[in-house]
């Protein structure tokens, strides 16, 4: 009886043994494969970093792009407004020296005027 139980613990030792190197292959053929797969996750992180990196700086370039444009058209605007009210202060300049220069002929061109406001309006 000892010497059957000797060979079942040796059949045991070696059955443990060759499941152990089995076991050890198996982890060995995986270990490439793990490698690869953090390489391949690291390369994806890499990738998706430098998108985003790239999608911020096309946003922040758009908006500089548009409160420039917008800036601009502020600027465009402001002159223009500056630009009528010099006009119309000329033209009241005008009519102001032209109707104390010739105060009749003023007051004629004005009837005139309001007779064919009054026409038009009366008219509709």
């Amino acid at each position: 009886m000892s010497d059957a139980a000797a060979k079942v613990g040796e059949t045991v030792g070696n059955l443990t043994a060759e499941a152990g190197k089995a076991a050890q292959d198996k982890i060995d053929q995986a270990k490439p494969v793990l490698r690869e797969l953090r390489e391949s996750a690291g390369a994806a992180m890499d990738k998706a970093a430098d998108l985003a990196q790239k999608a911020s700086n096309a946003g922040f370039q758009a908006v500089d792009t548009v409160q420039g444009a917008a800036r601009g058209v502020a600027n465009q605007a402001s002159q223009a407004a500056t630009a009528v009210y010099q006009q119309g202060a000329r033209a009241g300049g005008s009519v102001s020296r032209y109707a104390a220069e010739q105060p009749l002929t003023a007051l004629l061109i004005a009837a005139a005027i309001g007779y064919g406001i009054a026409y038009l309006i009366h008219r509709a």
